[in-house]
């Protein structure tokens, strides 16, 4: 996954705060998927209970419904 960085919590936090860097990111907390994307500075921050759903928002899929369809 080449376009999605594993991150620690550490440097969830910072891109959370400064908005930097640009791009999309996840780390594991606790068993759950966190994925940021910060591509337009903005970082959305989603909890996921798979990696596969985590990706699969990251890349442009957000309802829950388009996700049990795939």
């Amino acid at each position: 996954m080449e376009d999605i960085k594993k991150i620690s919590s550490k440097e969830a936090s910072q891109i959370i705060d400064t908005r930097k860097p640009l791009g999309k990111f996840y780390l594991i907390d606790k068993g759950i998927y966190v994925g940021i994307d910060n591509s337009s500075g903005d970082a959305w921050t989603e909890e996921f209970d798979s990696f596969e759903a985590m990706v699969k928002w990251q890349h442009g899929i957000e309802d829950e419904e388009e996700l049990e369809m795939e």
